[in-house]
């Protein structure tokens, strides 16, 4: 492409390839899975473990939101049919 010119492309607008671009199979950028981090089911003990404090996170966080509304919830019912029995 001649004369292409990087600040003359839009926000969001793909890039072409210019001639002197270098075009690489995904077998030259991709990195082989470190073998050492397999063996023994090491890598999935290590998924295990963060996605267990992920969980533990979200738990803290959402659940005394989601449980003062159950309660509340459950209040307004409760008074409600006090207020519906004779």
């Amino acid at each position: 492409m001649q004369g292409w010119d990087e600040n003359s492309r839009k926000p969001g607008e793909a890039r072409g390839l210019a001639e002197n671009d270098a075009v690489y199979d995904l077998v030259d950028v991709i990195e082989e899975p470190r073998i050492d981090a397999i063996v023994g089911g090491r890598l999935q003990d290590e998924i295990m473990k963060k996605v267990a404090e992920v969980a533990e996170r979200v738990a803290r966080e959402q659940f005394p939101g989601i449980a003062e509304r159950v309660v509340r919830e459950e209040i307004e019912k409760l008074k409600k049919s006090i207020d519906e029995t004779p």
